[in-house]
């Protein structure tokens, strides 16, 4: 478990320190977002197993069973955490350019449209100007 507390602090330091990502704020939100996202679903996982293993103290069943038994595997666990970060962690290098291409779409189109909202709201102010501009009167002295 050390090993793996490390090896993510690792991973988020060099997030946060990479001249590569420095530049690139949409890249650093997005391995945060994945990197917390495995750390907090591998915290839950362990904290339901030592939950449920207290519980199962006191409990009978076929169910409890089966809790004791991954309790008493926490080894075999281990390797699924460090497996698990692996996988989503190469998933995560492997969809983010994918990803990156759709987001940048996406953005583009919300800035076009506001960019043509704002020629629209210019003409009309334009229009507005030009309008209490010819219906004002000049009083001849």
């Amino acid at each position: 478990m050390c090993l793996l507390d490390t090896t993510d602090g690792a991973l988020m330091m060099t997030l946060y320190t990479s001249t590569s990502l420095a530049r690139d704020t949409v890249a650093i939100l997005y391995y945060s977002i994945v990197l917390s996202g495995i750390t907090v679903l591998v915290a839950m996982v362990i904290g339901m197993i030592q939950l449920l293993s207290v519980i199962a103290n006191y409990s009978r069943g076929p169910f409890w069973d089966g809790v004791d038994s991954v309790g008493d595997h926490f080894d075999v666990l281990g390797g699924g955490i460090c497996g698990a970060f692996v996988v989503l962690g190469a998933a995560s290098v492997l969809l983010y350019n994918p990803w990156r291409r759709r987001y940048d779409r996406r953005s583009r189109v919300g800035v076009v449209e506001a960019v043509e909202l704002q020629e629209i709201d210019d003409k009309e102010m334009d229009e507005k100007k030009a309008e209490t501009r010819s219906s004002r009167v000049i009083p001849i002295e």
